[in-house]
């Protein structure tokens, strides 16, 4: 111990030496580049509490309750789903509807199962829009409708 500061010689070397050795290592599990992070999308029902975040990597969509800290509470699934690119809640319904990379995903909103995969020009596709109907219609990037769902039938309309 020093007698001026009442600290011991070399802790502070040792603290440097264990903090630079754990920042090395939390850089080495970074993914490398922005681009293999991937989107997340995420869309909240307030009146549910529910916050759904979709997954761009994994193609599965995890429900959250916000009722006092993040709590996972479900997880929706489709076999062949590679990425969530979009998703909306059509409230009215009571239905969740997924943009994949080449359909279009309708799940149900209390039980989170799996209604129906609907082939659509998803690939083509940039985000996914609920009309004044809550059918879903799938926009391109340049903001033209590509295509609209028809939500009784499942029929794509274009």
């Amino acid at each position: 111990m020093t007698a001026l500061t009442g600290t011991r010689r070399g802790f502070a070397a040792g603290s440097s030496l264990f903090l630079a050795t754990l920042l090395l290592a939390l850089a080495a599990c970074r993914p490398a580049g922005d681009a293999a992070i991937g989107k997340r999308v995420e869309v909240e029902w307030k009146e549910r509490q529910l916050l759904f975040v979709g997954d761009a990597r994994s193609g599965n969509a995890r429900i959250f309750h916000m009722r006092a800290a993040p709590l996972l509470i479900g997880e929706m699934r489709a076999p062949d789903r590679g990425a969530v690119r979009d998703l909306r809640i059509d409230r009215e319904r009571q239905r969740v509807w997924i943009l994949g990379e080449t359909a279009v995903y309708v799940h149900d909103a209390r039980s989170w199962s799996l209604i129906r995969r609907i082939a659509a020009p998803a690939a083509a596709a940039e985000r996914l829009d609920l009309d004044a109907d809550g059918a879903p219609l799938l926009v391109g990037g340049d903001g033209r409708r590509l295509a609209r769902i028809e939500p009784a039938r499942f029929a794509v309309e274009t």
